[in-house]
């Protein structure tokens, strides 16, 4: 195999790797997280938040799939959402994503905690295992 193509598939690899951590932590698909990345590229450059709208043109995307992915990415604290006065009246959401520095110490701290409880689940697996017997034999299995 070629070292480019070498290259290409272990770096695909190592990066379908980062999106199973990121899932696992964060409950984010790739898609989800590639339009962060997108937003942090738009912001960077603009200084502008985006708005639904904006994001649905740019990414030539559903406004459902948009506002789902909005969602997910404000509940998982990868974006800001604030509201503002509207053009024409009332009141609209604008989402800032937040600094990729912020996002690594986040990502870092979940990771962390993920491994304690990990770990210690792993130190328990006997209670696990007699739980689960507890539970066959009260639900009639043996």
């Amino acid at each position: 195999m070629s070292s480019i193509i070498k290259s290409a598939t272990e770096n695909r690899e190592d990066m379908l790797k980062f999106y199973e951590i990121l899932r696992t932590l964060t409950g984010l698909s790739q898609c989800d997280f590639d339009i962060y990345i997108i937003m942090l590229r738009i912001y960077e450059r603009s200084r502008e938040p985006l708005t639904v709208s904006e994001l649905t043109q740019l990414l030539g995307k559903s406004r459902s799939a948009i506002e789902r992915t909005i969602l997910k990415l404000h509940k998982s604290n990868f974006i800001e959402r604030r509201q503002t006065l509207s053009r024409s009246g009332g009141y609209t959401y604008v989402y800032y994503p937040r600094p990729l520095e912020e996002i690594k110490k986040m990502l870092q701290e979940r990771l962390d905690e993920f491994y304690k409880n990990a770990k210690e689940m792993i130190m328990n697996l006997e209670n696990v295992i007699a739980e689960t017997d507890k539970d066959d034999k009260g639900n009639g299995k043996s």
